[in-house]
């Protein structure tokens, strides 16, 4: 039996650090990456492992055995949704979640905490405590509790936060999730953080706006709610977060992700007090971790198994 090569299209990231990755795992097998060594492929049998690598990849190689999302997310890959026969893999491992949970406490923490003030306050040489409310007292929103968003809410529990989420459909993360639109509504009214981990699906795109904001707690002990958003940037109304912002609705936030990326170096929101700014780095992937669970994949499909984390496109997870 014939071996299935790999066909690497990394978009935007640098290609050799997943060259060597490959490379140092694959032994025989032909690794190509597409399109720094040509566009061409002479393999049999080959998969394509993509990050946000334009449609052009799945025209010209338009016989992969499977495909292969090497990030977290999977809507770069909506092209595909109109085969439904051909196998799409998504990463899910254990140092992905963690760095998710670890930048979503960060951030929950800089909220929480109100390291903004006392940024500013250092900047202005002023000595200026604030009153500083318990975690316990804190209600943290997560909108999508899979696999990440699980994880995060979790961790923020045992920090002493009150977690709730929100989810499409009925799930038991360990902490109370609501569903539907009623659903949604009601988890705003009783957050004072709100921390988006959404996938961009149709679904999503553009579900968290001005009437999202409004709706959130304003009870909380420290005033107007925060913002994290970790998930993607399409589910946010650009226009209406920077309102928010503005208008006090809001009183800071962490973001990382952006429905135009690069964020524009004249976007309001770089200048806004009380919000920090990230150039999507949440959940980098790490292509030693990457490459470990797309080969165990590969043999999988080698011995005729399906994929261990399928995805369906139509969902869009």
């Amino acid at each position: 039996m014939n071996t299935i090569d790999i066909v690497v299209a990394p978009g935007p990231w640098d290609p050799e650090p997943w060259r060597k990755a490959f490379e140092a795992r694959c032994g025989t097998r032909k690794v190509h990456l597409w399109p720094h060594d040509g566009e061409e492929v002479d393999s049999e049998r080959y998969v394509i492992c993509a990050w946000k690598a334009g449609e052009q990849v799945f025209e010209v190689l338009n016989r992969p055995e499977a495909v292969f999302s090497m990030g977290a997310g999977v809507d770069h890959l909506a092209c595909l949704a109109s085969q439904p026969n051909l196998p799409i893999g998504r990463i899910r491992d254990p140092d992905l979640t963690m760095r998710m949970v670890e930048y979503v406490t960060f951030a929950t923490l800089y909220l929480h905490r109100q390291i903004a003030h006392y940024q500013a306050e250092q900047a202005a040489g002023r000595w200026a405590p604030v009153t500083q409310a318990a975690a316990s007292d804190v209600r943290i929103g997560i909108l999508g509790v899979g696999v990440l968003g699980k994880a995060c809410g979790l961790f923020l529990q045992q920090l002493g936060f009150q977690v709730a989420g929100w989810a499409r459909s009925s799930t038991e993360v360990g902490f109370k999730v609501f569903n539907g639109r009623e659903g949604l509504v009601e988890l705003l009214q009783q957050t004072d953080i709100l921390v988006n981990l959404l996938p961009n699906t149709q679904e999503t795109h553009g579900v968290i706006d001005r009437q999202v904001f409004e709706n959130l707690s304003r009870s909380g002990k420290q005033g107007a709610p925060a913002f994290i958003n970790a998930g993607r940037g399409e589910a946010v109304i650009h226009a209406d977060l920077q309102a928010a912002l503005r208008e006090g609705t809001l009183s800071g936030a962490v973001l990382d992700v952006f429905g135009v990326e690069p964020l524009p170096s004249d976007d309001p929101l770089w200048s806004m007090p009380g919000v920090l700014l990230t150039p999507h780095v949440a959940a980098d992937s790490e292509p030693d971790v990457v490459v470990g669970q797309i080969l165990h994949d590969v043999f999988r499909l080698e011995a005729g198994q399906p994929l261990e984390h399928p995805v369906d496109l139509g969902r869009g997870y």
